[in-house]
């Protein structure tokens, strides 16, 4: 007879990815990625309280993209259907040059080195799906961020679903600010429950 650890039956198997599955969804996955420092990106003038008051609480539900944040950008609900060079296109506007690299037929990955690090070791992948229409781009960005957990944080606009790696909401908040992705599609960050919108830069209904 074999000694040393038993193994669960099914039930104990199904116990443990219960107690994974829970984990997850209370602290997030986390993704092995480094985010680009983005410290030097001021709040300040960029976020106001729903009401639009200047003196807001970074907390979920407590905080708009101040409308100061979109100037000079095209806002506006789109309607067509889009492709990755829309976001190309957009990244090209703000002086960010990048190559996606194509993962499959529908989705695209992007990535961002940290101009700070002089080793290189700093990049951001952003996962880019092109979906049939905005009621699928919705629905991949949801389902992804809760499967993700709690930090993950993306971006939708029209057909198209932007993922962002884990990040903590300062954080998340001041990448989507310097790199005007707030601006560019719907800014949906993962909490501990839900997924949550914050309104104040693109939109849709």
């Amino acid at each position: 007879m074999a000694h040393g650890l038993k193994l669960p039956g099914r039930r104990g198997v199904a116990g443990l990815l219960i107690v994974a599955l829970t984990t997850t969804s209370c602290v997030g996955l986390e993704s092995g990625i480094e985010y680009p420092d983005v410290s030097d990106v001021d709040l300040t003038g960029n976020i106001v309280s729903p009401e639009g008051d200047d003196k807001a609480s970074l907390t979920l539900s407590a905080f708009k993209f101040a409308p100061e944040t979109c100037t000079g950008i095209d806002t506006r609900m789109q309607t067509a259907k889009l492709d990755q060079q829309e976001l190309n296109r957009f990244f090209a506007a703000q002086g960010i040059i990048l190559k996606p690299r194509k993962a499959r037929d529908n989705l695209w990955w992007y990535e961002i080195d940290d101009p700070n690090d002089d080793d290189d070791g700093k990049v951001l992948r952003l996962r880019l799906a092109v979906l049939k229409d905005r009621y699928a781009a919705s629905k991949d960005l949801h389902d992804s961020l809760l499967q993700h957990g709690p930090g993950w944080w993306g971006v939708r606009r029209g057909n198209l679903a932007l993922l962002a790696p884990k990040a903590d909401l300062q954080q998340a908040v001041r990448f989507a600010i310097k790199y005007k992705l707030a601006c560019w599609g719907m800014f949906t960050y993962a909490g501990a429950d839900d997924a949550y919108v914050v309104t104040g830069g693109y939109s849709e209904f």
